[in-house]
């Protein structure tokens, strides 16, 4: 069932504009005049890709609620207009001229739009475990995991500016995609040939990229993440942390940073305050129980870092919850 939901959330977005489909592979739904100009089109090549080309301008403000029933893997290619969308309590915005790469586990989000603004994006959705089979070698191992990634954290971006052979890329897939005569073939060819440009680009090159940290480095780190996520309400001091991976203090300071862009309990701190957002939402959910499980023993703390990170006291989450 994993397979078709990523198709059922490209459904929530199309019924979020009031559009309604027939369901069929290959459709194009106009929007409503009295929401704006403009149209959705849908492709559905196989079932494990699923694509939307968006080519619109809404007349007022409007926003567009989701709920992810599964995790996925999203490439996003922003032509025109700003994209925004909103996840535990975070916005992340994908800026025109850019592409981005996408990281989802069920959770809920809001996609605003701002009235009058042309807004242009393409976005091609698949399942996490087609993405597994996309990473293995020829030998059946993989470097890049979607767990490993993106932890347990709701949402995870990756973006870079188009370069000359991503802008072809993106080109050659739009002229294929509106071709009224383009063979599936054809289709599944050119996003394949996209997903592996952004695959190479955003998630393998950038580990090479990585300066002065070897495989075995990366893989230490990557365990340090890890402990750090499996013992956030009780997390090792980073002398501890150093020596459970096997790894000299400084590199572990420096080749975190480098790695996550952010320092060791900087990473904490933020995996701590999204793993509260999303418990807060929970029924019967309290500050204190929530603050305890993940790492606050004062409630006032694990309050005022909330708010610091929100600009909302948990409480505050609870009722409108």
């Amino acid at each position: 069932m994993a397979l078709a939901d990523v198709h059922h959330n490209f459904k929530q977005f199309f019924e979020g504009l009031q559009m309604h489909g027939s369901g069929s592979r290959y459709e194009r739904m106009n929007l409503h005049s009295w929401m704006g100009e403009g149209s959705v089109q849908r492709l559905a090549p196989r079932q494990d890709l699923g694509v939307a080309a968006v080519d619109f301008r809404l007349n007022d403000d409007y926003i567009v609620a989701l709920h992810t029933q599964v995790p996925m893997v999203e490439l996003s290619c922003c032509v025109q207009g700003f994209r925004r969308v909103e996840v535990a309590g975070r916005e992340f915005e994908m800026r025109p001229g850019s592409w981005s790469l996408q990281f989802a586990n069920p959770a809920e989000a809001r996609m605003p739009f701002t009235k009058n603004q042309p807004f242009q994006m393409m976005s091609i959705a698949i399942p996490v475990p087609a993405f597994h089979r996309f990473m293995e070698n020829a030998e059946g191992a993989r470097s890049v995991d979607f767990h490993r990634i993106i932890g347990t954290m709701p949402y995870r971006m990756f973006q870079e500016a188009y370069d000359p052979a991503s802008s072809y890329l993106l080109q050659q897939m739009m002229e294929t995609s509106i071709r009224p005569d383009s063979l599936s073939l054809e289709l599944e060819c050119r996003i394949l040939e996209l997903l592996s440009h952004a695959f190479r680009s955003m998630l393998l090159d950038r580990e090479q990229r990585t300066s002065g940290l070897s495989r075995t480095d990366l893989s230490k780190l990557e365990q340090a993440r890890e402990i750090l996520l499996e013992r956030m309400s009780h997390p090792p001091s980073l002398s501890e942390l150093s020596r459970l991976i096997g790894l000299n203090e400084f590199k572990l300071k420096t080749g975190f940073k480098e790695r996550y862009g952010s320092t060791v309990f900087g990473y904490l701190r933020d995996a701590r305050m999204e793993t509260a957002y999303r418990l807060l939402q929970e029924p019967h959910a309290s500050v204190t129980d929530v603050s305890m499980e993940v790492g606050y023993s004062n409630p006032s703390y694990f309050a005022e870092a909330f708010r610091g990170k929100y600009g909302m006291n948990p409480g505050t989450l609870i009722r409108k919850s």
